[in-house]
């Protein structure tokens, strides 16, 4: 029997890797933004280069996480719209060897750990 999971990608930052809900978006200085910026991976470094997440990016992002955790052995479903400034996405894995969250969460650390609250801080809606 398989197991379900949905994962949000901005919420990561705001409280948990899984399951959505960032109810208040975080406010973060520019020097908290740089902190965050030099403290992740070197894709996240990129995209926060000039410290603001354009939706492009954020899209581009959600996209490498997606596609991270498929490559990790999860299933995905499409991304989805959620509060209208974030996306998310089901995923699931049937068997009897699920894939570790540890895997998942590494997914999360490449792509979207410090993307995903600063592109919620920035309180720009989806436009797409």
């Amino acid at each position: 029997m398989g197991n379900r999971s949905k994962f949000s990608t901005a919420a990561t930052g705001c409280t948990a890797l899984l399951l959505a809900g960032c109810a208040i978006a975080p406010s973060f200085s520019q020097d908290e933004k740089r902190e965050m910026r030099d403290s992740t991976s070197g894709y996240q470094q990129a995209v926060l280069e000039d410290l603001v997440v354009t939706e492009a990016e954020y899209r581009n992002a959600v996209d490498a996480i997606r596609d991270c955790v498929q490559d990790k052995g999860w299933d995905v479903g499409p991304l989805t719209e959620q509060d209208g400034n974030q996306l998310g996405f089901q995923s699931s894995y049937s068997g009897d060897a699920p894939p570790a969250n540890e895997e998942m969460q590494a997914c999360e650390n490449e792509f979207m750990a410090q993307v995903g609250p600063i592109w919620v801080s920035q309180r720009v809606p989806l436009t797409r």
